[in-house]
């Protein structure tokens, strides 16, 4: 299974939606309006795991991927920033630094990287959540 479709099972088992596109689409306006779109209709609570298009190198051993995607909630514009950090990256932090990471670790045995920063308000369609970078081998 390639990260793609591992990431993608991944949302789906924690109910979440999953989509697979470039952010720098054209440019940053079209970006914000593709995520918009892409999440249109969903409510506030909604989780959404963006993967963004993978890095794949060959090594004598096997392939390397490098990537980095973000799992968010589309939250209320008129939160504060500490509530939506309490509210929905918070709980993100084990889920995503712990659980996915482990669930990778069985089709990808070796991570060398997996890192996570907290986004607030990342796009204008008022999501919150962490967003990953990795570098997987297998």
């Amino acid at each position: 299974m390639g990260v793609k479709d591992k990431l993608e099972s991944v949302a789906i088992s924690y109910g979440w939606n999953f989509v697979h596109a470039r952010r720098d689409y054209q440019n940053l306006i079209d970006s914000t309006q593709f995520f918009a779109d892409s999440i249109e209709g969903y409510e506030v609570g909604e989780t959404f795991l963006f993967l963004d298009p993978i890095v794949r190198s060959g090594e004598s051993e096997g392939l390397r991927y490098q990537g980095n995607f973000m799992v968010l909630t589309k939250s209320d514009l008129d939160d504060t920033y500490e509530g939506k950090h309490a509210k929905y990256v918070k709980p993100l932090i084990d889920i995503v630094m712990n659980e996915i990471k482990n669930k990778m670790r069985c089709e990808f045995p070796e991570i060398t990287t997996w890192r996570s920063i907290e986004v607030i308000n990342v796009f204008d369609f008022n999501a919150d959540g962490l967003s990953v970078s990795f570098n997987l081998k297998g």
